[in-house]
């Protein structure tokens, strides 16, 4: 039994050792007079074809403000060595090899819309491998930090289109052509961003014209969809809110002293929500969003509520021991019910009933007295109006913002 294991152990060990004869022998062979700066075809009057992958790993960040897309992802890049084929028979079986990077030849690619270094590929810790047949692939990956034009008119439910660009440095079209394997980005291990979604992409070549030469270009477009909720609910959803809110300051009595102040506490809200979304924005004037036009708007209804709160509590004031005419208009806050019609009337019956009827103007039972209001007749009636007014002008802004967005 024991020279069973002796045997086998002994054969073992042999095939080991032409195995690594093997590949002393291939390496010898085929890297004896290969050379890094020749194209890998006998026929160099022919181009060689790179067939390409772009794999999506993530988006780790889309700057708006800066408007850079920061992302990373690996490539595929598959092409023939007609200098790098042998028979597996005649080297122990070995049917691939995995040379160093810096002893092969490979394409050199660069990302035009790179804003740091172009030459991402330079990592020589990614895998490459050689087959008996000539076939090389390759797996660079790199970080990418990438020039992203966005348009965000319609932020927060926007989507953008961001490109990947790749130009094989050193060799024109006649020498080198970039091919698309697939017709879209490899999304399948891609890690989910909280911001932003994957809606489609594209990927092909196109040839263009660079200083009299003609360059096979790999482009990459990937449209990114925005996710809106965050910025819906602690954005968009408050100031409408406050904007609507703010309506309510005419149904406050004119006498009362937080008439003018609510209304200011409002607009500084606005305000403060307005300076929170210019900091998400770019500072740009191509694409203005509707976003900003919209809280512009309701700013300005703001500011325009506050001044005529004050002409109100002046004009009050001036008319508190003047008799006013009733107008058509004064019919509008029955309708509504708001309380300052009958400010003042509580205040006289209150004063009344400690009095026994001798403060004021005689009125010891207590009743309310009709027609008596010195603050129902112009103020609750110019507030009714204004509640009127300003609620129509919030309904047509809020309705043309929503009509914008959902185009």
């Amino acid at each position: 039994m024991k020279l069973v294991y002796v045997l086998v152990l002994l054969v073992l060990c042999r095939s080991a050792v032409c195995s690594i004869e093997g590949m002393k022998r291939l390496y010898s062979d085929i890297f004896g007079n290969y050379s890094t700066k020749i194209r890998p075809l006998y026929n160099q009057s022919q181009h060689v074809d790179v067939h390409s992958r772009f794999n999506l790993v993530s988006i780790t960040e889309v700057d708006q403000v800066r408007q850079i897309l920061h992302s990373y992802a690996w490539m595929n890049l598959t092409w023939q060595d007609e200098f790098l084929t042998w028979k597996p028979e005649d080297y122990s079986g070995i049917k691939s090899i995995h040379p160093p990077l810096t002893d092969i030849w490979r394409p050199k690619l660069i990302v035009p819309v790179s804003l740091e270094d172009r030459d991402v590929f330079k990592d020589e810790t990614s895998s490459i491998t050689v087959y008996s047949d000539g076939t090389v692939t390759w797996f660079p990956g790199a970080n990418f930090v990438t020039d992203c034009k966005l348009d965000l008119m319609l932020f927060p439910f926007d989507v953008q289109t961001c490109q990947f660009r790749f130009l094989p440095v050193s060799y024109n079209s006649d020498e080198l052509k970039m091919v698309s394997s697939l017709s879209s980005a490899n999304t399948q291990g891609y890690t989910e961003n909280g911001e932003w979604s994957i809606s489609a992409s594209r990927a092909y070549t196109i040839e263009r014209t660079v200083v009299d030469f003609t360059y096979s270009f790999l482009y990459i477009d990937i449209h990114l969809e925005r996710r809106p909720m965050f910025f819906v609910l602690n954005v968009i959803i408050p100031v409408v809110v406050l904007s609507f809110l703010n309506i309510f300051v005419f149904s406050l009595p004119c006498d009362c002293g937080e008439k003018v102040s609510y209304a200011i506490t409002c607009l500084l809200a606005l305000t403060v929500f307005m300076s929170i979304v210019s900091e998400l924005l770019p500072k740009s004037s191509d694409n203005i969003p509707m976003v900003t036009v919209y809280l512009t708007c309701l700013l300005g209804i703001s500011v325009l509520s506050v001044i005529a709160t004050i002409l109100i509590v002046m004009k009050d004031t001036e008319k508190i021991n003047k008799k006013t005419p009733q107008s058509p208009l004064f019919v509008i806050p029955r309708l509504f019910r708001f309380p300052g019609s009958s400010c003042k009337v509580m205040d006289q019956i209150q004063l009344d009933s400690k009095t026994g009827g001798s403060a004021g103007n005689g009125n010891p039972t207590g009743m309310v007295l009709k027609g008596r209001s010195s603050c129902g007749g112009y103020c609750v009636t110019v507030d009714s109006l204004c509640t009127v007014i300003f609620t129509a002008l919030w309904i047509v802004v809020s309705l043309g913002f929503l009509i914008q967005i959902t185009k």
